[in-house]
């Protein structure tokens, strides 16, 4: 059995699969069974020994945001199952224009929002996980291709890379930087969801 990590960049990953579901609603995953039923699906000689989840949690501006709230609760609540790691990055509010105080949270158009620190707390730990032998082989859930110098450099160090996207993502750009691209198709996603969830909407 080769010893699998799974690292799913979440904002990337929820963005295409909430694109893949429109117009329906896209439901909430079960994320204690969704790393291991991947791996199973991808193949049956990895045993999945941890998950990270990369978060953005959100700032004091975007806290005032019910929903934002609520997602950031839940997802920060995850890092209570076995196995899984929850580590955060931020969400941050910049004014479309002017200044701070021409922001109004309730209006869209007088500000956007930034991503911050995802990209290198990926990088940081599929590195140092590789260096360490932690793993075997990386399973990495997101179509950004910024991560390709470190698939690279983990190939070098003799891990295997496999990258993994939602249908709609183009993963033919990661061909020669991974050893395997793998896709995400409603179907499995849909086996994915919380069970309570499925059972209302049945």
């Amino acid at each position: 059995m080769r010893k699998a990590m799974v690292f799913i960049d979440y904002e990337n990953f929820d963005i295409a699969r909430q694109e893949l579901y429109k117009p329906d609603y896209a439901p909430r995953l079960d994320f204690p069974s969704f790393p291991l039923k991947l791996c199973k699906k991808i193949s049956t000689d990895l045993d999945l020994i941890k998950t990270f989840l990369f978060i953005p949690k959100p700032d004091s501006y975007l806290m005032q945001q019910e929903w934002r709230k609520k997602r950031y609760v839940f997802l920060k609540g995850l890092e209570n199952i076995n196995y899984f790691s929850v580590i955060e990055g931020r969400h941050c509010v910049r004014p479309a224009s002017g200044g701070f105080d021409t922001i109004d949270i309730r209006k869209k158009d007088t500000y956007y929002v930034n991503e911050k620190g995802t990209d290198i707390n990926i990088t940081a730990q599929l590195l140092t996980k590789a260096f360490h032998n932690s793993y075997d082989t990386a399973i990495v859930i997101s179509g950004d291709t910024d991560y390709i110098p470190v698939f690279d450099l983990i190939n070098t160090l003799g891990k295997t890379v496999i990258s993994v996207g939602v249908e709609g993502q183009n993963l033919q750009r990661f061909r020669t930087h991974t050893d395997r691209q793998y896709t995400l198709y409603r179907d499995f996603l849909d086996e994915c969801v919380q069970k309570k969830e499925s059972e209302e909407r049945a």
